[in-house]
C-alpha cells in the first residue's frame, strides 16, 4: 500500500535525503520519497511486513517528527519562522556583550581581568548554545544514524570552537599563559548567524506558497444560512450539503453550488484567472471563492469542504509543489554524500595546516571555517523552492500542473494538437445566421419557436434560444406536431401547415430553389434548417458550434513562438476546414475517432515531436495520456482532466503558451539555482580551507557562517522571482479595454460621467486611463455606445477634478450624475 506521512524537523536536503535513504532500506518498503518543501513522505510498503507505527518510529529515531498525513484545506498555522525569530533575537542579546569582551581589547575598549573576561565569555556562549541546542540534538541523532545533515556540520563547527576555547580557559585558570586565540565568539556567532539565515530562509520559503495562502484566505469565517425563511450566522466549517446560503455584494461564495434565487455579477479570477466579472442568475452554477461584485444570491450548497473545486485545486497544487522534478535527482544524490564529504575535507584541512604551521589555533580556524561555510541547503533547495513558486504562480493564472515532472517537461513542447469542440469552439451549437426569405422576420421566428417548443432535439434548443432572444411575445396555437427522424418536424400553426427541418423535408423542386444558399453555409461547416410550407421556403437557420473569442489569438501566439499546431476533430471535412481557416491552423484531421487522435500523437512523436495534446472530452482522454503533455480544459469532463498532466481551469486556450513559458522560466531558474549552489560550494570551500592564504584571502568561522546563510537565502529569493511571472498591471490591462475592475470598499460612491467626443476604442482607452490616474478611483467602466464612464470612488472626489481630467485628455464632459 501507499501511505503519506507528515515529517517535521527537516532543515536541509541532507535531512530529506537521509530519511529517504533509511526508510527505503527498511524491510518491506518498495519505495519512499521525501519532500523537503512539502514536509511530507510518501511510502509504498508491504503492510504484512511493516506497519505505519514502525515507519513513524524509525523516523523518530532519526531525530525527526512523523505522523499520519491529514489532508486539510488549510496550512499548518504553526510557523517555524516564529521559533527561529525568537531564537535569533535571544541569541543576539547574549552575542553583543560577548563580542564586546572578545574583541574589545583589539579596539582598546575597557576590559576586565583576562580570567574574568574568559569566564564571562564562557557563560555567555553557554547561553547561546542552550538557546540553539536543537542544532546539537538534531545533528547528533543524524550522525549516530549515519544520515548527517546541515545541523551536524553546524554543531561540529560550533562545538569545536567552544571545546577548543574551553580547554584554553581551563589552562588559564591553572595559570598557563595563553598563546592561542579563543573562539567563543565564533561558536556563538556561528549559531546566531545560521539561525538568522534559517529564519530568513523560512520566511522566504513560506512566500512560495503565497498564492495558495491567498486562495485559502478567501474563505469567510462565518456565512449566512437560511432555514425556513429565517437567516442565521454559522461557522464556515459547519456548512452542509443541501444548505441554502445567502451571498451578498462583496461576499465570497463559500461552496460549490447552484443559484436558486437572485442575479449577480461575479468575479471568478481566484479560480480561472479571468478578471472580468460574469453575469449569473437562477439555475447557474457557482464555485467557492467566486466573489459577488454586485447583486444578491441564494445558493444551494452542493459541494462543501474538501469536495469543493477550490479545495481540489489547492490539494493538487500542494501535491505538485511537493513532488520532485527529474532535474532534482542529481542534486539529491550529491546532498546525500555532501555532509560526510565536507567533514572529511575539514579533517584533512586540519591535519595539513597543523603539519605546516604547528599551530593548533590556525588549523582549527580553517577546519571550522570549512565545516561552517559548506551549504547543503542551497543545493537541496535549488529545485523544490522553484517548483513550489512556479506551481503557485501557475495556479493564480489558471494553470494547474499535476506534478513537477509535467512542469519541467512542458518547456520541450514543439507541437500542439488541438481538439475542436469545447477547446477551440464554445462546445454548444447556436444559430449563427438567419434569413427571412418569405414573410416578416418577427412572425417567422414566432412560428419557429412555437414548433420547436414541442421538440427536445438539440438543434431545436438552439432555434428556441435564438427566437426567444429576438422576439418579445407570441400567442400561436400548434396542432398535429409530428417529428420525423432524420428530417425534422411538421405542425399546423394557426391553420397553416409548416415544416421545420433539413432538406429532406422539402420537395426536390423546392430544394433546388434554395440549394445554393445551403451549399454556402455547408462550406462554412454550418448545419442548415429550413422553415417552409409545401409551396415556399420561408426562412433559413444556419447553426454551428462557434469559435471562442480567444481561439485565434491563442493559435497565433503558439505559432509566433515557433510551435507547430494542428487540429483534431470528429467533425466532417467542411467543418474542420472552416474552423482551421478561421483560427489560422495549417493542418487538421477531420472525422477523427479516439484511436485516430492517438495515432496522430504517435506520428508526431515518431519524427521527434514533443506533443502537447489539448482536449476536453472523454474521447480525448486516450490522446491526452499518449501525449508528452496532456492538457485538459477545466471546463471539460472529469475523465479528460484525470488523464491530463496540466489543467487549464478556465478553459482559456491562451494559457497553453503561458504554460510553456512558465515551464521554461522555471527550468531556467532551477539551473541558475543549481549553478549557484555548485559554484558557491566549489569556490567557498577552498577559500575557507586556506588555499589562497598566500594571497591574503582568508575567512574566519564567523564570516563563513554568514556566507553559508546568504547562500541559501540567495537560492530562495531567486526562486521567488517566479511568483512575479507574467504579472502585468491589472490596471493597465483593463485600461486597454476601457475597464478597470478593483474590489471596491464598502463605503464606495458611484458616479456616471457623460462624455462627448469619443469616436473609437482608442478614445475609450484614453478616457479610462485619465480617470484611472485619479487617486481614489477604484473602478472604471467606459461605454462607447452610451458615451459615458461609470466610476466607483473609494473617497470623495469633486466633479471639477473629474471634469478636468477628461478635458485634459481631449474630451468634453456633458454632465455628471451621482
Amino acid at each position: 500500500m501507499k501511505e503519506k506521512f507528515h515529517i517535521s524537523g527537516m532543515t536541509c536536503s541532507a535531512c530529506s535525503a537521509g530519511i529517504e535513504r533509511k526508510i527505503s532500506q527498511l524491510k518491506g518498503v518498495k519505495g519512499a520519497e521525501v519532500s523537503l518543501m512539502g514536509e511530507s513522505m510518501l511510502v509504498e510498503y508491504d503492510e504484512s511486513v511493516l506497519s505505519q507505527e514502525m515507519i513513524i518510529k524509525e523516523v523518530f529515531a532519526l531525530g525527526y517528527g512523523a505522523s499520519s498525513y491529514q489532508e486539510s484545506l488549510f496550512f499548518n498555522k504553526k510557523d517555524f519562522s516564529d521559533t527561529l525569530k525568537k531564537r535569533f533575537w535571544l541569541s543576539l542579546i547574549f552575542l553583543i556583550p560577548l563580542m564586546y569582551f572578545s574583541m574589545g581589547e583589539m579596539l582598546s575598549l575597557p576590559q576586565p581581568d583576562h580570567i574574568v573576561s574568559y569566564t564571562i565569555q564562557l557563560v555567555l556562549t553557554i547561553f547561546v548554545i542552550l538557546i540553539n541546542f536543537k542544532f546539537f540534538t538534531n545533528g547528533a541523532k543524524a550522525l549516530i544514524k549515519s544520515v548527517p545533515n546541515m545541523d551536524t556540520l553546524v554543531a561540529i563547527g560550533s562545538l569545536a570552537s567552544f571545546g577548543y576555547s574551553l580547554v584554553l580557559t581551563i589552562l588559564a585558570y591553572a595559570g598557563e599563559v595563553l598563546h592561542g586565540h579563543l573562539f567563543y565568539e565564533s561558536a556563538a556567532m556561528i549559531l546566531t548567524l545560521v539561525t538568522l539565515g534559517k529564519w530568513l530562509e523560512e520566511k522566504s520559503k513560506r512566500k512560495t506558497g503565497d498564492e495558495i495562502e491567498k486562495l485559502i484566505s478567501l474563505m469567510p469565517n462565518t456565512v449566512t444560512l437560511e432555514i425556513n425563511g429565517l437567516q442565521q450566522e454559522i461557522a464556515f466549517s459547519d456548512i452542509s450539503v443541501g444548505d441554502i446560503l445567502i451571498v451578498k455584494q462583496g461576499d465570497y461564495i463559500p461552496v460549490d453550488g447552484k443559484i436558486i434565487k437572485g442575479h449577480a455579477f461575479i468575479n471568478r479570477a481566484a479560480i480561472t484567472g479571468e478578471s472580468l466579472p460574469v453575469e449569473v442568475a437562477e439555475g447557474d452554477s457557482v464555485t467557492g471563492a467566486d466573489i459577488v461584485k454586485s447583486g444578491y444570491l441564494k445558493v444551494l450548497a452542493q459541494k462543501v469542504g474538501a469536495d469543493t473545486t477550490l479545495s481540489q485545486i489547492i490539494k493538487m497544487v500542494k501535491e505538485a509543489g511537493a513532488s520532485k522534478a527529474p532535474i532534482q535527482k542529481l542534486a539529491d544524490k550529491i546532498a546525500g554524500i555532501f555532509v560526510p564529504a565536507v567533514a572529511f575535507i575539514a579533517l584533512i584541512v586540519f591535519i595539513i595546516w597543523f603539519s605546516v604551521s604547528s599551530d593548533f589555533s590556525t588549523a582549527a580556524n580553517y577546519a571550522i571555517s570549512v565545516l561552517v561555510i559548506s551549504c547543503p541547503c542551497s543545493l537541496g533547495l535549488a529545485t523544490p523552492v522553484a517548483v513550489m513558486a512556479a506551481t503557485g504562480r501557475g495556479m493564480s493564472l489558471g494553470i494547474l500542473y499535476k506534478d513537477a515532472e509535467a512542469l519541467q517537461k512542458a518547456k520541450d513542447t514543439n507541437c500542439v494538437l488541438l481538439d475542436k469542440t469545447a477547446t477551440l469552439t464554445i462546445g454548444q451549437p447556436r444559430v449563427t445566421d438567419f434569413q427571412a426569405i418569405n414573410g416578416e422576420k418577427e412572425h417567422l421566428l414566432q412560428v419557429a419557436l412555437a414548433i420547436e417548443e414541442k421538440s427536445n432535439h438539440p438543434i431545436a434548443e438552439c432555434i428556441k434560444d435564438f427566437a426567444m432572444a429576438s422576439i418579445t411575445e407570441y400567442q400561436l396555437v400548434v396542432e398535429n406536431f409530428v417529428y420525423e427522424i432524420g428530417k425534422g418536424a411538421r405542425a399546423i400553426v394557426d391553420g397553416v401547415v409548416y415544416k421545420l427541418g433539413n432538406y429532406k423535408l422539402l420537395s426536390k423542386n423546392l430544394y433546388k430553389t434554395i440549394q445554393k444558399k445551403e451549399t454556402v453555409y455547408a462550406k462554412e461547416g454550418k448545419t442548415v434548417v429550413f422553415l417552409a410550407t409545401d409551396e415556399n421556403v420561408l426562412a433559413i437557420f444556419a447553426i454551428a458550434d462557434t469559435l471562442k473569442d480567444t481561439s485565434k489569438e491563442a493559435v497565433n501566439t503558439l505559432k509566433s513562438i515557433g510551435l507547430r499546431t494542428a487540429m483534431l476533430t470528429g467533425d466532417n471535412e467542411n467543418v474542420a476546414k472552416s474552423i482551421s481557416e478561421k483560427v489560422g491552423i495549417d493542418e487538421y484531421f477531420a472525422e477523427a475517432l479516439p484511436e485516430d487522435k492517438v495515432k496522430a500523437v504517435q506520428r508526431v512523436q515518431a519524427v521527434g515531436g514533443c506533443v502537447a495534446m489539448v482536449g476536453d472530452g472523454i474521447n480525448d482522454s486516450p490522446a491526452l495520456k499518449t501525449a508528452d503533455i496532456g492538457v485538459a480544459m477545466g471546463t471539460g469532463t472529469d475523465i479528460a482532466i484525470d488523464s491530463a498532466d496540466v489543467v487549464l481551469v478556465g478553459g482559456d486556450l491562451r494559457l497553453v503558451a503561458k504554460m510553456i513559458d512558465l515551464s521554461k522560466a522555471t527550468v531556467t531558474n532551477i539551473k541558475q539555482n543549481l549553478f549557484w549552489a555548485f559554484f558557491y560550494n566549489c569556490v567557498s570551500i577552498p577559500i575557507a580551507a586556506g588555499v589562497f592564504a598566500f594571497a591574503g584571502i582568508v575567512l574566519n568561522p564567523m564570516i563563513a557562517a554568514a556566507c553559508m546563510s546568504l547562500s541559501s537565502l540567495f537560492v530562495v529569493t531567486n526562486a521567488l522571482r517566479l511568483t512575479k511571472f507574467d504579472k502585468k498591471s491589472d490596471r493597465g490591462e483593463c485600461i486597454e479595454q476601457g475597464t478597470l475592475f478593483v474590489e471596491a470598499p464598502t463605503n464606495s460612491m458611484k458616479k456616471i460621467i457623460y462624455v462627448e467626443g469619443m469616436m473609437c476604442k482608442h478614445c475609450v482607452s484614453r478616457v479610462a486611463k485619465a480617470l484611472c490616474e485619479i487617486e481614489g478611483v477604484e473602478n472604471v467602466e467606459v461605454s462607447l455606445e452610451n458615451k459615458s464612464a461609470t466610476i466607483i470612488l473609494g473617497e470623495k472626489i469633486s466633479n471639477e477634478i473629474l471634469s478636468l481630467a477628461i478635458t485634459e485628455a481631449g474630451y468634453e464632459v456633458i454632465k455628471i450624475e451621482d
